[in-house]
């Protein structure tokens, strides 16, 4: 069974818009043109007004947000309006966490980018991928494959449960790279796993624990719902959806309760807005070399 994600409800992470970019804090930003505000504003509209798009758009410079609106519903079978505040299964996008955390073991000296997965996970049974660097890691060269069956429903064994990260690398912890580590390059959930993995055992916390207490509470995100699951009950949360076998339907199966090191958190616009700014004043521990490292372009998957 071939999952296809709609579009009805893009989460806030892909509307999260802050200039300067990432890397390039400037001493006085320019002003947000009104008339790019405008368009942006109508293009919302009218995806909304063709149920293309529910979401949140949220539009910062400098930290200082200069345009916020939501648009369509939080959940089509009860047409509640959508509020900004919303709170949305971010998916991939909490991959940014991962990477953050894999940063933070940088700066504090335990780790860095030419580390392999075998020196921290010396028992990783496939002795290929244990030569995998953690440079490798991070931008999604190191083979380490996708993680396609947790996706499926029919075949979600963790789905109502909060499986540990050790759990989810074991789904496929003895099969080969799909190719040699640093010859290729395919995006993958399971490196973000195995990522996920590294930080649990360099910090000797779990990952949900490590992640609220080092990244979402410094930050000043809403760490409390952080691993709230999908709930079409919830009023705060926004409801994805996905068309299965033609027909479309709330993407509760697809995500694991709790998120994990691939993605999966529950945030709202707002909330990314606090990520970015903590990590761009270095209120995270990722220092601002590091920073502009992590966050200049290495790899196209176009």
């Amino acid at each position: 069974m071939r999952i296809v994600t709609a579009c009805r409800t893009l989460i806030a992470a892909v509307a999260l818009i802050s200039w300067p970019t990432l890397a390039q804090q400037t001493e006085a930003a320019e002003p947000a043109p009104p008339e790019a505000l405008e368009r942006l504003d109508a293009y919302a509209q009218a995806l909304t007004a063709a149920d293309l798009f529910s979401g949140v758009v949220l539009v910062a410079n400098n930290g200082e947000v200069v345009f916020e609106r939501a648009y369509g519903m939080r959940d089509e079978s009860s047409e509640d309006a959508l509020k900004v505040d919303a709170r949305f299964d971010i998916a991939s996008a909490g991959k940014m966490f991962t990477a953050t955390a894999a940063l933070q073991q940088i700066a504090a000296g335990k780790l860095t980018l030419d580390t392999t997965l075998g020196e921290v996970l010396p028992d990783y049974p496939d002795a290929a991928m244990r030569e995998a660097t953690i440079y490798q890691l991070l931008t999604h060269s190191a083979g380490a494959g996708e993680t396609d069956a947790l996706f499926y429903p029919d075949s979600l064994v963790w789905h109502g449960t909060e499986p540990s990260v050790a759990d989810l690398v074991g789904l496929y912890d003895a099969r080969d790279p799909t190719f040699v580590p640093g010859s290729g390059q395919e995006y993958s959930n399971h490196t973000m796993t195995l990522l996920g993995r590294v930080v649990e055992v360099l910090s000797g916390q779990d990952y949900r624990s490590y992640i609220a207490e080092h990244i979402f509470e410094p930050a000043g995100m809403d760490a409390a719902h952080a691993n709230d699951a999908c709930d079409p009950d919830d009023p705060a949360q926004a409801i994805g959806y996905v068309t299965v076998a033609d027909e479309r339907m709330p993407n509760c199966f697809a995500t694991l309760d709790g998120g994990w090191p691939a993605g999966g958190q529950s945030f709202s616009a707002q909330d990314l807005l606090r990520f970015v700014s903590a990590l761009r004043e270095e209120r995270l521990g990722v220092p601002r070399s590091l920073f502009e490292q992590a966050t200049t372009p290495k790899l196209s998957f176009i």
